[in-house]
């Protein structure tokens, strides 16, 4: 196993300590630590080219820091060549297969970097350096054509983009080498036996010496007034280069901060307004050949947020149901951005950031009582003294009058005068609403000569109404925000009549002249029904039974019968003119009319049969008066159809027959 291989073959080796170890293992250990640390070899070649043509010769040289007198060992792509063990290894006409990866090592140092070896068999190659090219370093290049031949017409390109100078000769010379010089270059030209040939490519990297500078404040986030402030211009070597020295330059705002310095750190003391800007440091080499900038860095110094102020834009401490009301949180001092939060109640509402000068707000849609209460906001620019408070406000919501409603404290609109009266005044919504009352749509005032209702909250008192009271009653109910916003809510109308009360003197007359009246009906009806008995032969009147009591009314004339042959009666049969016509369409009560004959001869031809001597008549009674005679809720008679041969009913009367 190689030395390379078995040392890292110890490495992966599970971690242990020398003092658990025997001797010899422990010395072990550390002789291998000590070869970690050793500085490494140095491989260069003579002449300085990566590719040479096939037949030329080439010297490989390793060095060290150690003393002379060391042991070097030679390897090409890994492999471990065995020739004399010298500080240099010459190649005599090179080979093809000469072409590799070439390194030393030098006893007590660690093995060098890798340098690639080319061995070409072209007629024209461009020849570039085997070591590294870094940012700074000089970078060159040659046309060459075999066997040292002349080549004419040279042209050089890079990425296949020409790039021949004005001045051409068989080399290319960078003076300072730039990451942006890398890439594939090749050349043409021409010779005596070869014209118009190109070489292969060649790949160059030109490596970075340090990387860009980044530069950084001591602490998180902007420092406070009065703090200290330490920027770090922070950079990283290439390790090939370890030893480079460099230089730092540190600005504000384009304006340099004293003179360069080595320490890669700046230090602002107390750190005030003044010092908020925008900085940026330069790092270069001591010669010059690279400087680099570093990205801005914006500070800004900040001032501790004082207590905020609260503010409402309302017209004092009410708002109104649908209004939208603008909260603002602002505090006169402080660095931004500010966070301003908004409170209700101690619950959170919302937050704004202000990210210059100038305040905070938060709009509030006034939706219920809810919203009321007391409102706090508090402002934070992220100080070590945390957020500021302000002072409480509260806020008290109006709910605007709506439905108002008028009643009275008695059924119907009529009222006796000299009763008593109470009107009330009723609202659906509405904060601490007011009354106003409106009597024959104007404001309510004392008439000339009435006693003035009371008006207490609500209520309209009537000690006692008298005539005069009487007419349209509405009540208006209303608040306000301010006198330009009132809100009011009308009720609807409501009409009270007043009643005078009837004199006894007035009463008593007319309460003689209705009985009177009374008794005189009753005495013509007595006698008429008597009259009607006896004149009435066999005749008997079915009703049916009405419990609906009709209006006393006039009598009107009496009405008589149609001619006997319409009715399909014998001519001989007498009429009666105390039997009302059918008419059907005339009312909703019939009554039966029963016609009783003496047997004397033969009846007519044409006459129909009658069973037992009767015959039913009908007579529908409509409105009271019909029958001037039939006072059928009086008297109990009722009316049904013919059936089985005699006149049905709940009630008949059998009036005696009269020679016509």
């Amino acid at each position: 196993m190689q030395r390379g291989a078995c040392f890292a073959a110890v490495r992966q080796q599970a971690p242990f300590t020398a003092s658990r170890m025997p001797g010899r293992a422990a010395l072990l250990v550390l002789a291998l630590g000590l070869a970690a640390t050793a500085q490494k070899s140095t491989l260069t070649l003579d002449p300085p080219w990566s590719t040479m043509f096939r037949g030329e010769s080439v010297t490989l040289m390793c060095s060290t820091s150690h003393r002379p007198g060391q042991r070097f060992t030679w390897y090409r792509n890994e492999e471990l060549l065995r020739r004399p063990i010298k500080n240099s290894y010459r190649i005599e006409k090179t080979q093809m297969r000469d072409t590799g990866r070439y390194q030393c090592q030098a006893s007590g140092s660690r093995r060098s970097d890798p340098v690639q070896l080319t061995i070409s068999n072209d007629w024209l190659i461009l020849q570039a350096p085997y070591y590294a090219v870094f940012e700074g370093d000089p970078l060159r290049l040659r046309c060459y054509g075999w066997n040292g031949a002349k080549v004419s017409w040279i042209r050089y390109y890079k990425d296949e983009a020409e790039i021949t100078p004005s001045r051409v000769n068989s080399e290319l010379s960078i003076k300072q080498a730039r990451t942006r010089d890398s890439g594939k270059y090749h050349c043409t030209g021409s010779m005596i036996f070869r014209p118009n040939e190109i070489s292969p490519s060649e790949s160059i990297s030109v490596q970075e010496l340090f990387s860009t500078p980044v530069l950084r404040a001591a602490g998180s986030g902007d420092p406070i007034e009065g703090s200290p402030v330490t920027l770090s211009c922070v950079t990283q070597l290439n390790p090939q280069k370890s030893d480079t020295l460099l230089q730092r330059f540190f600005y504000i705002d384009n304006r340099a901060l004293g003179e360069p310095r080595s320490s890669p750190d700046y230090h602002i003391p107390v750190a005030g307004l003044q010092d908020s800007g925008s900085y940026y440091c330069y790092v270069q080499t001591v010669t010059s050949s690279v400087r680099k900038r570093s990205p801005e860095l914006k500070i800004a110094v900040k001032l501790p947020v004082s207590p905020p102020q609260l503010t409402v834009s309302t017209a004092g401490a009410w708002a109104a149901i649908g209004d939208v009301v603008e909260i603002r949180c602002e505090s006169p001092r402080g660095s931004s951005p500010i966070l301003y939060r908004f409170h209700h109640e101690g619950a959170a509402l919302g937050s704004r950031t202000v990210s210059s000068r100038g305040p905070g707000s938060l709009a509030l849609n006034v939706t219920s009582e809810r919203d009321s209460g007391t409102y706090s906001c508090e402002a934070d620019n992220g100080m070590a003294s945390g957020p500021q408070h302000s002072d409480p406000f509260h806020l008290s919501v109006l709910v605007p009058v709506s439905g108002a409603t008028i009643a009275a404290d008695r059924m119907g609109p009529e009222v006796m005068a000299g009763e008593s009266l109470n009107l009330s005044c009723s609202v659906e919504s509405g904060t601490t609403p007011l009354f106003k009352w409106l009597h024959n749509a104007q404001e309510l005032a004392a008439a000339s000569g009435l006693d003035p209702p009371t008006a207490v909250g609500n209520t309209l008192h009537f000690g006692s109404v008298q005539l005069g009271h009487g007419g349209n009653y509405q009540c208006i109910a209303s608040n306000q925000l301010s006198p330009q916003r009132v809100f009011q809510a009308p009720s609807e109308i409501l009409a009270i009549t007043v009643i005078e009360h009837a004199s006894p003197l007035v009463v008593v007359p007319v309460t003689v002249s209705i009985l009177f009246l009374f008794l005189m009906g009753v005495t013509a009806a007595l006698v008429f029904y008597f009259k009607c008995w006896k004149k009435t032969e066999g005749m008997v009147f079915n009703a049916p039974g009405r419990h609906t009591q009709l209006p006393a009314q006039h009598e009107p004339p009496g009405q008589r019968l149609p001619p006997p042959g319409s009715l399909g009666l014998h001519a001989e049969e007498p009429s009666y003119g105390n039997v009302c016509p059918l008419e059907p369409e005339s009312g909703d009560v019939e009554y039966t009319v029963v016609n009783i004959k003496k047997r004397s001869g033969d009846k007519p031809k044409g006459t129909p049969p009658r069973d037992n001597g009767m015959e039913c008549s009908t007579c529908r009674l409509g409105p009271w008066g019909t029958c001037p005679w039939l006072v059928p809720s009086a008297l109990g008679l009722t009316s049904r159809s013919r059936d089985g041969g005699k006149c049905s009913g709940s009630a008949q009367l059998l009036l005696p027959s009269e020679a016509s």
